[in-house]
């Protein structure tokens, strides 16, 4: 009797776990854009979150890759996006909290039957910091901790695909959208993180437009027109409410959150990258932020998708 009582705990138990692990598999709509944060929180090891981090969706379709930072490479598999279908990746920096996961989704993707060529996107280097191209050779190059991966940076090689990077300015005010397809066009602008390359994203895709202005201070005061109109703003939560010090030049207040939202206009905004200095500190956060903006204000956790289509 006691075997069986055995026996049958263990089945449920097994059944469980099953059941708790294909309960994690999150899909978005099957029509139009859709905005799927894969990680919702900061670096650190105990927050139960990814790294910040997002996917753009269009018909189903996984089509860019926002960041790559701890985290993001279970999310992705958990998500239900095929890495064959990403066709850009867009960093808005170039350190690890962006950059983690790299060199294990690269490895990882020998059997996603990929057969384009990736693109790569983000900040030119700084004296203190390595521009994109140069941070994906000290990752995967042939001189890196895994030179088995350096045959994804070459033309020809047997993975089946290439990476291509482009490094974009991050200093000054100036506006790049050199790149684009018959789908969506990518832009991006220099924002300030303290001495850190920045870029923030703009992605017109299919008549929507997606803001991603991650760990950011307002010092140039250009995001608002960059995101004029956007349908959403995804930003990063990074400060509680009447913060002082070096960290008000990296990241936003609330109340800065508010009145960049309230010039831009979007139809809502997300606040991502939920830190322990924010954590049970939501509320006031939402009070500062909605004394400027009257919109709607999304808090996300892992995995959790918003469609930009309008509803009749």
């Amino acid at each position: 009797m006691n075997r069986f009582f055995i026996f049958l705990a263990v089945v449920l138990l097994f059944g469980n776990s099953v059941q708790s692990q294909s309960t994690q598999r999150q899909y978005c709509g099957d029509e139009g854009v859709w905005l799927q944060v894969l990680g919702s929180g900061d670096f650190d090891l105990q927050n139960k979150r990814a790294t910040e981090s997002y996917i753009v969706w269009l018909d189903n379709v996984a089509k860019l890759l926002i960041n790559v930072g701890e985290g993001t490479a279970t999310r992705f598999d958990e998500s239900g996006a095929k890495f064959s279908d990403i066709e850009a990746i867009l960093l808005t920096q170039n350190t690890i909290n962006q950059t983690a996961d790299f060199p294990g989704m690269i490895g990882s993707s020998a059997r996603a039957y990929r057969d384009k060529t990736l693109w790569v996107f983000g900040p030119k280097s700084s004296e203190e910091y390595f521009s994109t191209s140069e941070i994906l050779e000290k990752l995967l190059g042939e001189d890196s901790a895994f030179p088995q991966l350096a045959p994804v940076l070459k033309s020809v090689n047997t993975m089946g695909y290439s990476m291509r990077s482009t490094d974009i300015l991050a200093i000054g005010r100036k506006r790049w959208s050199d790149y684009g397809t018959e789908t969506y066009q990518l832009s991006a602008i220099p924002v300030h993180h303290g001495d850190i390359p920045t870029l923030a994203w703009r992605v017109d895709i299919a008549e929507h437009s997606l803001v991603f202005a991650l760990a950011f201070s307002n010092r140039k005061d250009t995001l608002a027109d960059f995101a004029k109109d956007a349908d959403i703003i995804v930003f990063t939560h990074a400060l509680p409410v009447g913060t002082v010090g070096p960290n008000t030049e990296k990241y936003l207040l609330p109340r800065e959150i508010g009145k960049i939202s309230k010039r831009a206009d979007p139809r809502f905004i997300v606040l991502g990258g939920r830190s322990w200095r924010t954590k049970g500190r939501e509320a006031h956060s939402l009070e500062k932020i909605q004394e400027e903006f009257e919109g709607k204000i999304l808090l996300p956790d892992d995995l959790k998708c918003w469609g930009l289509q309008r509803t009749p």
